[in-house]
């Protein structure tokens, strides 16, 4: 059996690190991505099993491109699970984007247990 492969799209380089850590030593396949441009482009061309998405983004609002994934037939299946230090649950929802949410900072083994129940 394959690992699950999980996009993440995180500017902040040593969030993005420490979440592909702690997934690569849960037996995750990992893609990671700093910007929305390098996501987009690669999204479409190989379907992550869950996508891990940071909302405030030095080119476009994760928001946004949660609503596009849901929108789009090829993508809209793909489990979404937004991250933010600045938005909550209520917000998320509120924005019609139909996503987990976790709060950053977050707990390492919650953060871990959350994507194992998504996936």
């Amino acid at each position: 059996m394959r690992a699950k492969l999980v996009y993440i799209l995180e500017d902040d380089p040593d969030i993005r690190e420490i979440v592909a850590f702690i997934l690569t030593e849960a037996g995750y396949d990992i893609k990671e991505y700093g910007t929305a441009a390098l996501f987009n482009e690669a999204v479409l061309a190989h379907l992550p099993d869950i996508i891990i998405l940071d909302i405030l983004l030095p080119d476009g609002n994760g928001l946004d491109i949660c609503k596009q994934l849901q929108g789009n037939e090829v993508t809209s299946a793909i489990p979404v699970l937004m991250m933010s230090a600045n938005k909550t649950k209520r917000d998320i929802e509120e924005s019609g984007c139909n996503a987990d949410f976790i709060s950053k900072p977050f707990d390492i083994d919650h953060f871990r247990q959350r994507v194992d129940l998504i996936v």
